[in-house]
């Protein structure tokens, strides 16, 4: 295991350096050339989507990390999941009193939702 590195999967095209001399023809040479440069500027942009996309996540989860209620009142459609690890008035909150939490429970859940399309 080691932590995620995503400028390890950055691409230049130098590998196709020397393919690209073999090309007899100028013509050729700038067709080899350009779709070069073009599937680099995709993979490349394709990483800072991932990046930011990781990132986001990352925001998402440590905001509501251990914040059930927050989660239920910023994000409604999340209310019914988040009552399965707590009392339901924890939502409501009233002064001066201790609400129960599974947030062992609570806090698995939302990793799992935050990062959903890399556990599956």
């Amino acid at each position: 295991m080691k932590p995620l590195d995503l400028e390890e999967f950055r691409w230049d095209g130098s590998e196709f350096g020397e393919e690209y001399h073999s090309y007899p023809t100028e013509a050729e040479r700038e067709i080899v050339y350009a779709v070069t440069n073009t599937a680099v500027k995709f993979h490349n942009g394709d990483i800072d989507k991932i990046k930011q996309r990781l990132k986001s996540a990352c925001e998402f989860y440590l905001r509501y990390k251990d914040r059930p209620a927050l989660l239920a009142k910023e994000i409604p459609k999340y209310r019914k999941e988040v009552e399965k690890f707590g009392e339901r008035e924890a939502l409501f909150p009233v002064l001066h009193r201790t609400y129960e939490w599974d947030f062992k429970k609570y806090n698995k859940w939302l990793f799992k939702l935050a990062f959903k399309g890399v556990m599956e």
